[in-house]
């Protein structure tokens, strides 16, 4: 009760407030200028988390808003690091002006036939299209008369069939949405690569010059410490997109194969997806696998085909995510896996579907930076996998 009574005082109240702002006023023989050192630790903390807090804001704003310029120089800082020993090979045998056009005109070419035989596939299965619901129909047919024993109550009762019109318009607009989307697609990717390759050249250019700009900049001691973290993370970030890269074309190549070999329509378009998928850690095996076998389901008459497809293409996943990729890259480079959904999460927000790409590959160059660096390598430790 006297503790109740206490807390209930309003000169209990005030003698508190009143001890608070004696203690922040200088005391007797001190001067104003000492109190105010001793509240400066806490002042510049205060100082240092707005700063920081306004950092971010202005870093996610500038992300958002420059994602047309920001996007292909990152794309390109990548291929740079994927591009770097050829061309580094290439300018002992060439001028590096020749090196510059054959990189880039190689890139610029391949992503056009690239686009090209997407497009290619998407005409292909819209020209299917009314094949494919005459299928899904049968096979919806199929599946209600299977599952009506089981489920009479959840057995919709048979409709009067008056007219196919709204079905076939809404299916000509799907068809009209789908072709127009991939011409976008194509225009777009045509023209982003085209920008990716002129920041190709200009990028290797310049790194071709930086140990002579970072020589020419500090002293010897500062110069040597500095190109060796750079030179440490460029060999870590290259030899893991090269791996990575490497790892995607064995379970991309095999899938194409595999959907060309069963007669699937768009076999290109598959293999590239699941190229582009393997980035994407847990969901892109899903989204990769997911179109073929639908494909396969409607384009086959008999079940038995599209289920052994169905298995084929599973294994082939399964091998490479769970045992050819952790051979490859070992687990030096791994990432926690509530990291990794985080960086998926926040880039996806950012940039959609070529953020998602981007995450993993970008999540991993950060903490590899982070680790070269002696002051930040226990935050590299938190989000890293290893134990």
């Amino acid at each position: 009760m006297e503790n109740h009574a206490t807390a209930a005082d309003p000169d209990a109240a005030d003698d508190d407030l009143g001890s608070i702002l004696d203690a922040a006023s200088p005391k007797p023989g001190e001067t104003a200028g000492a109190a105010l050192l001793q509240r400066a630790p806490s002042l510049t903390g205060v100082r240092t988390l707005a700063f920081v807090l306004v950092i971010i804001a202005t870093s996610l704003y500038l992300l958002e808003r420059l994602e047309p310029i920001l996007r292909p120089l990152l794309i390109a800082v990548l291929l740079c690091y994927l591009f770097l020993p050829l061309y580094n090979r290439l300018r002992r045998k060439m001028r590096p002006m020749l090196a510059f056009l054959f990189i880039a005109s190689g890139f610029t070419l391949g992503i056009l036939l690239l686009t090209r035989m997407v497009y290619r596939d998407v005409v292909e299965i819209d020209s299917k299209l009314p094949v494919y619901q005459q299928r899904e129909a049968e096979l919806e047919s199929k599946f209600r008369a299977v599952t009506k024993s089981f489920t009479p109550r959840f057995t919709r009762p048979a409709q009067i069939d008056e007219g196919v019109e709204p079905e076939d318009m809404l299916t000509s607009e799907l068809s009209q949405r789908l072709i127009r989307g991939a011409a976008s697609a194509f225009v777009s990717i045509s023209l982003e690569s085209i920008v990716i390759a002129f920041y190709m050249i200009f990028l290797l250019q310049s790194a071709s010059r930086l140990p002579q700009r970072i020589t020419a900049s500090f002293s010897s001691e500062r110069a040597q410490g500095i190109m060796e973290i750079v030179e440490s993370s460029n060999r870590a970030i290259s030899e893991y997109l090269a791996v990575k890269v490497k790892a995607s074309l064995l379970v991309a190549v095999p899938v194409g194969l595999l959907c060309w070999g069963f007669g699937i329509t768009g076999a290109a378009s598959w293999g590239v997806i699941t190229f582009f998928g393997n980035f994407l850690p847990y969901i892109g095996p899903l989204i990769a696998v997911v179109p073929p076998v639908t494909l396969a389901f409607l384009e086959f008459d008999s079940m038995w085909p599209p289920i052994v497809f169905t298995l084929i293409l599973i294994t082939i996943n399964g091998v490479t995510s769970n045992v050819i990729e952790p051979a490859m890259t070992g687990k030096a480079l791994g990432l926690s896996p509530l990291i990794v959904l985080i960086g998926l999460a926040f880039w996806s927000l950012l940039w959609g579907l070529v953020g998602m790409v981007l995450a993993v590959p970008l999540t991993v160059i950060f903490k590899i930076i982070l680790e070269h660096t002696p002051a930040t390598r226990p935050i590299a430790r938190l989000i890293s996998d290893e134990e």
